[in-house]
């Protein structure tokens, strides 16, 4: 639950190399060209094909910050906001336990763009939101994304395997982000 009276479409997270903003429809061509098989080898929706497999995604991600009840954010770098990092979110936000999301376009891998993005995240979340813990599932086989939860402090409190659309299994690893230890 949010802490005081803000607007999720109003938020802007800055971070030492990125800038975390709402997502919006100038995002949808770079996530299209971005969210394919090898970025979505170890997520829940499929790779995009088109455009158009983008454009549901963004309109329910503005319907969320606009209701506020999800944080979707698109990361672009901070010397060029027209640089498309990647997307990330906090999930759930009505729950007591928000879930966190990531995925960094290729080009940005191995920079720890990644961890910056989800520490930036946690740390207006400390702030602005009331909660147990955040979620961070991760599937077992992720060890990239598995090494940003666990950089933060976070550990391993529950673990489940989920059928994805297209009919691939994901065997996830789910970590708890307490806000003392942001």
């Amino acid at each position: 639950m949010l802490r005081r009276d803000i607007q999720l479409l109003d938020v802007e997270i800055v971070t030492e190399r990125l800038i975390l903003r709402p997502i919006d429809l100038i995002d949808l061509k770079p996530i299209a060209r971005e969210f394919d098989e090898e970025i979505t080898r170890y997520m829940y929706p499929p790779p995009a094909r088109s455009s158009m497999d983008v454009a549901p995604f963004i309109a329910d991600s503005i319907e969320g910050l606009s209701n506020n009840t999800n944080l979707q954010l698109a990361a672009v770098l901070k010397e060029n906001r027209k640089k498309f990092v990647g997307c990330l979110g906090l999930h759930k936000l009505a729950t007591a336990t928000p879930e966190l999301g990531i995925w960094i376009a290729k080009g940005f891998h191995r920079q720890r763009l990644g961890l910056e993005a989800i520490e930036g995240l946690c740390e207006w979340a400390a702030d602005e939101i009331e909660c147990d813990y955040l979620r961070y599932p991760v599937d077992r086989e992720n060890l990239p994304s598995r090494r940003i939860p666990e950089t933060l402090g976070g550990e391993i409190e529950d673990e489940y395997d989920r059928i994805t659309p297209d009919g691939r299994t994901l065997n996830i690893v789910e970590y708890r982000i307490y806000p003392e230890t942001i």
